[in-house]
């Protein structure tokens, strides 16, 4: 554990000295500024939750690129380098680096879609407009999550990968598969094969639904349900809406499990892979 904290460690201090790292400081700075702003100016307005939800709404899109693009190439790229070997010569396992590296730009990302959210509700609260710190403390929660998620996802696919390019194109390809909404096209494109390469008509089935659901962006949204349930309109534009029968692939609890499991098994799955990997 201790080996592993140190790798951590060194992945956040070395990410301090990357330009890359003030540069969405800045940004991420701006966007808390402009929110915070915006809904002191008009805070007359606004309701407690409207700060909170925009921030999820901004974080789970612009916090997921910054993720991505800071973690893709923690691994493959030390492999290419050599740095992995020596990092192995030292008292260090391959379990240590993946999961190490992991930690350490979860850390990174973690700190700067809080500090942005952190910063938006103290100037809208400033400026005379209500923060409800429940809300704000589920936003908090919920942005972790999705950085997790696709932290996970981009150092596992940098565990697993050979080269920066494939790492690359699987981390932002899964981006676009998920805030666009591709992921719930598949259940249509399974379901058109089926029906003898024709659209079929009636409702769609209970599976069909449950894959919906599956996305990381929707299972966070119903975790967050059993929360704070007015905060789960910031991801109307990035997740499908909730039957109303509710069945129980909707409930808070599945969606915290689910969103566990995307958050615990790409990290994994790229270590396996690096773990029988010649360097």
């Amino acid at each position: 554990m201790n080996r592993l904290l140190q790798i951590a460690r060194k992945d956040f201090v070395d990410a301090i000295r990357d330009r890359q790292l003030y540069v969405l400081g800045a940004l991420f700075l701006l966007i808390g500024l402009g929110i915070g702003y915006l809904a002191g100016s008009n805070a007359e307005n606004a309701s407690a939750v409207d700060v909170p939800r925009v921030g999820i709404t901004a974080m789970a899109f612009l916090g997921s690129i910054a993720a991505i693009s800071m973690s893709y190439n923690q691994i493959v790229g030390k492999r290419a380098s050599g740095e992995l070997r020596v990092l192995l010569s030292l008292p260090f396992s391959r379990t240590e680096v993946v999961y190490g590296t992991f930690l350490g730009r979860l850390a990174l990302v973690a700190a700067l879609t809080s500090a942005s959210i952190l910063l938006s509700s103290g100037l809208a609260a400033a400026l005379g407009a209500p923060v409800s710190a429940t809300a704000l403390l589920a936003a908090l929660g919920v942005a972790g999550a999705l950085m997790a998620v696709f932290v996970s996802l981009s150092v596992g696919l940098s565990a697993g990968s050979a080269d920066t390019t494939r790492a690359a194109a699987g981390a932002f390809g899964l981006f676009i598969v998920f805030l666009f909404r591709l992921w719930e096209g598949v259940p249509n494109a399974v379901r058109y094969v089926l029906n003898g390469f024709a659209f079929p008509s009636g409702p769609a089935p209970t599976w069909a639904t449950l894959w919906r659901h599956l996305q990381p962006m929707a299972a966070v949204r119903n975790a967050l349900a059993g929360v704070e349930p007015d905060l789960t309109v910031a991801f109307v534009a990035y997740a499908p809406g909730i039957p109303d029968s509710e069945p129980y692939f909707v409930e808070p609890w599945f969606g915290a499990a689910v969103a566990l499991a995307w958050i615990v098994l790409p990290v994994t799955l790229g270590y396996l892979k690096l773990r029988t990997a010649d360097l």
